[in-house]
């Protein structure tokens, strides 16, 4: 069981804003001409929506503790591990 001060120490890290650019996914994404839309998450769990102006397919990562993965909201990939993500980008945007 948390003390009050644990509890509280907790809520505010939970409150931590995490820029898009810093994430692990921003560089695989933006190589592949996605852009952000989701520019900022929050808390231990963040979920970040890309879009490709060419292509319009639609992916929201997701990222933190116990949560990296991938949904391509497109092509109805779902919940997919962050490993296969850079071969999904490379296999839906090789005719761009």
């Amino acid at each position: 069981m948390m003390t009050q001060e644990e509890k509280d120490r907790f809520n505010e890290a939970n409150k931590t804003v995490h820029s898009v650019e810093t994430q692990w996914h921003y560089p695989i994404m933006t190589k592949y001409g996605f852009v952000a839309d989701t520019k900022e998450g929050i808390g231990f769990v963040r979920g970040y929506d890309y879009h490709h102006s060419i292509t319009g397919h639609k992916i929201r990562v997701c990222t933190g503790v116990n949560a990296d993965y991938f949904t391509d909201r497109v092509h109805e990939v779902y919940p997919n591990y962050w490993a296969n993500l850079e071969p999904h980008l490379k296999k839906i945007t090789e005719k761009v």
